[in-house]
């Protein structure tokens, strides 16, 4: 598959506005080149070929941009405040489960799966779990054995994500494995 970048579009009130349309009809057009996307889909040259994949894609807080819409037919995506990219050579039959909610690098040109976020649980739903599963005496005991800034973390944490470095340091430190902490936070989003 080839993936083409058509740019960022923003959207725009034309002057002079066209005759005969209602006034409450959206514009937009490219940031680059000001193509304006209605004359994007309906000149003699439209912008992207009839069979390829059109989609557009939001900015993400990390810079990465993720895919929105996703059609063949070009009247089904509106690239306003948007990305648009085009894919030839789609041989799938449904571009929005395929590509919906994917992430898009402008800077590699690929298309790939966003990474879950690690999951977090309260400080309470942590200390419930590991009393349950017997640890909560040997986890404390090894917190207080730290440094003041890992028992102030410890103490003062509003909530405990999977892949913090504390947790990672304190699994590792009471002979636990990383299923085991796995299934810790599996119980503890249950409490």
């Amino acid at each position: 598959m080839e993936i083409i970048n058509h740019g960022t579009w923003s959207g725009y009130v034309p002057d002079p506005y066209p005759a005969n349309l209602p006034p409450n009809i959206s514009f937009a057009k490219n940031d680059e080149s000001g193509r304006d996307w209605y004359d994007a889909l309906y000149s003699e040259t439209p912008l992207c070929a009839a069979d390829s994949v059109k989609v557009t894609a939001t900015k993400e807080a990390d810079g990465s941009w993720r895919l929105q819409a996703a059609s063949v037919d070009a009247t089904r995506v509106f690239p306003h405040s948007q990305l648009l990219i085009e894919i030839i050579g789609y041989a799938g039959t449904n571009p929005q489960a395929d590509f919906g909610q994917k992430r898009y690098d402008a800077a590699t040109n690929t298309i790939s799966e966003f990474q879950k976020p690690p999951r977090s649980v309260t400080p309470r739903q942590i200390r419930l779990a590991l009393n349950q599963i017997g640890l909560r005496q040997q986890v404390e005991d090894w917190v207080k054995s730290q440094d003041q800034d890992t028992q102030d973390n410890w103490s003062y944490a509003t909530e405990f994500v999977e892949d913090n470095p504390l947790l990672v340091a304190c699994v590792a430190a009471v002979g636990k494995t990383e299923a085991d902490k796995t299934a810790l936070f599996d119980l503890a989003l249950t409490l």
